[in-house]
């Protein structure tokens, strides 16, 4: 049973679905376990600060692609699937921007997703039908929530010009993004109630 409050729906129940009790965890963890806990990489042209917000940024975005990719699979509803789509096309543009401006200021950048990511994507990979569309939905919404505070960070006190002026470029992007998963969960817990 859904109830309104405040213009958003929320769930009437004591139980949440393991996604949404493990999204904020897992995205929190995943921007500490790539940007604070490597070890920062001394031949760079950045600082420290810049560095953490690229293998940061390139990590969220690895994992915007391989759970786009993951949506324009298993979504049930086409709206799902195109926004995965999106996502992929999309974060594919920006890490490839991110990686060659990485080159530039000799950031050695991961491809792969991080930890708590790999572990949101295995338990979303177990999904289905309306139940997977809706805990992506979530899931974006909190990844772009994240990102976008990231990327405003940066924007706002990063170091290097260049790095500052990427940043900046990805912040009403970022936002774009977050607007339409809010948009998409909205939709989808309106079409669940009728």
């Amino acid at each position: 049973m859904m109830h309104a409050r405040g213009g958003v729906f929320r769930r009437a129940t004591k139980h949440r679905s393991r996604i949404h009790q493990l999204v904020p965890m897992l995205v929190f963890a995943g921007a500490l376990a790539t940007g604070g806990c490597r070890l920062m990489q001394s031949e760079a042209d950045v600082t420290p600060s810049d560095q953490q917000f690229m293998l940061t940024a390139a990590s969220v975005g690895t994992s915007e692609i391989e759970l786009g990719k993951l949506a324009s699979e298993r979504g049930a509803s086409a709206d799902v699937r195109s926004f995965g789509q999106r996502m992929v096309a999309e974060h594919t543009r920006i890490n490839a921007e991110l990686s060659e401006l990485a080159d530039r200021k000799k950031v050695r950048l991961l491809k792969s997703m991080d930890p708590a990511s790999r572990t949101l994507y295995d338990e979303l990979a177990h999904m289905s039908g309306a139940a997977f569309d809706r805990e992506y939905a979530v899931a974006q919404v909190h990844i772009h929530m994240m990102g976008n505070g990231l990327y405003k960070s940066e924007a706002q006190s990063g170091e290097d010009p260049d790095v500052k002026a990427f940043a900046e470029r990805g912040v009403p992007v970022g936002t774009n993004h977050l607007q339409h998963a809010a948009q998409l969960l909205h939709g989808l817990r309106k079409a669940s109630s009728q």
